[in-house]
């Protein structure tokens, strides 16, 4: 993934050289999904083809309605529009109400299959400005496989009357995606249907079999991109508070978004700490385990200090061992399916040395309790547990850690 920003020029401005019109540069169409947006429906429609976007940016603009069998009506009054004052501009594609996710589905299926050179997705309510439309097709005329329209970047907004549930909501929503899900943090916005994507992204992507019927979905398509080699560009767009009409949202919606994060990848820094604390839990059981075997056979106090050395060592051998086969998979995969012995080496002597803080104060802890009279093997826990946190940090962080992450 390449990732940018964006600041294209606003909608309706003349070329950088304004005697040229801009290149024919294909067809593009924007699928709307709806259900129940019969108010929202023909404004926005009228709003969109008001828009010079063939003139500005070179595209030619059509519309995909995929209406899920609303009844208030919002279905029929589609096809009146496509076969009267949009007729031949607007699209009208029908189905039974399965969730946002399966509508958008189907209607990427129908918009690859009539040969649309990009696909863009936006929702009905207003709450994308159809004057940003523009910016994002300029995104891709500049470059961008994919342009994603985004309110956490510089220069994008978000209403000032915006409830702060909503607000917290998506806060939620994009840290439970980060760590729970694994998506590239340098993606900012990840749960917005505001996106340009060019046909052949869509034809690589395989959204058929993700099972999501609500946002869900929007957060595995964030992931496919940001996970592919294709140029991702954010563009700041300014998000409103929706025209008419009540939020499609509900409790499956949410728990289904958990279930899709947590399947996205598994290496995400929720996944990842996990396997890092069951490695140093057992860590810690060796640690103790060859303590207590060394003092069957050293019982003179005189040395206890050197056997809790030793128990240290043979705690990190383990670690190291486990959290390169198991808790760090990155690591282990961007050196293929075997790592060289040389990577290995390198690897435990950076260990070595970058554990020697966690290793001086587990010792440290060690002496000083035992000292105070503190049972010997409740002292060595006691030291376990304060490096714990230095010690994850300084593994995730310089240890394993990709070597396409560095080169970045």
């Amino acid at each position: 993934m390449t990732l940018s920003l964006s600041s294209p020029a606003a909608p309706g401005t003349r070329p950088e050289h304004p005697s040229a019109a801009p290149a024919p540069r294909g067809r593009a169409v924007m699928i709307v999904p709806t259900y129940n947006e019969i108010d929202n429906l023909e404004p926005l429609l009228e709003a969109l083809f008001s828009l010079p976007i063939q003139a500005g940016t070179g595209w030619q603009f059509d519309v995909l309605v995929r209406d899920d069998s609303s009844p208030d009506g919002t279905g029929e009054l589609a096809e009146r529009l496509a076969a009267g004052r949009f007729a031949g501009r607007v699209i009208v594609s029908h189905g039974q109400k399965s969730g946002l996710g399966n509508a958008m589905k189907r209607a990427f299926d129908e918009a690859v299959e009539r040969g649309y050179d990009v696909i863009m997705t936006m929702d009905a309510d207003f709450s994308h400005a159809p004057a940003d439309v523009p910016k994002l097709l300029q995104a891709i005329n500049d470059g961008a496989d994919i342009a994603i329209g985004s309110r956490y970047v510089d220069g994008g907004l978000i209403p000032g009357n915006w409830p702060l549930g909503y607000i917290i909501r998506t806060r939620v929503a994009g840290a439970v995606a980060r760590m729970l899900g694994g998506v590239d943090p340098a993606l900012k916005e990840l749960t917005t249907n505001f996106r340009a994507v060019r046909r052949e992204v869509l034809e690589r992507i395989p959204y058929e079999g993700v099972q999501a019927k609500g946002y869900g979905f929007m957060i595995f398509l964030a992931n496919a991109f940001v996970t592919g080699s294709w140029k991702v560009t954010e563009v700041p767009i300014s998000f409103h508070t929706r025209a008419s009409g009540d939020s499609k949202a509900s409790l499956s919606d949410i728990v289904e978004f958990f279930r899709i994060a947590y399947r996205l990848n598994d290496d995400s820094p929720f996944k990842q700490l996990a396997r890092f604390i069951t490695v140093g839990l057992l860590g810690t059981v060796v640690n103790l385990g060859m303590l207590w075997f060394l003092r069957r056979f050293f019982p003179d106090d005189s040395v206890v200090v050197l056997l809790s050395a030793i128990a240290i060592q043979a705690s990190i051998v383990w670690n190291f061992t486990f959290h390169t086969r198991f808790t760090f998979k990155k690591f282990r995969r961007s050196h293929g399916r075997r790592i060289p012995v040389r990577s290995l080496l390198k690897a435990f002597g950076q260990y070595e040395l970058t554990t020697a803080l966690t290793q001086t104060v587990i010792f440290t802890c060690f002496v000083v309790l035992s000292n105070l009279g503190v049972f010997y093997l409740l002292a060595q826990l006691l030291g376990i547990g304060a490096a714990f946190v230095v010690n994850y940090y300084v593994s995730s962080t310089y240890i394993w850690v990709r070597r396409a992450a560095r080169a970045a």
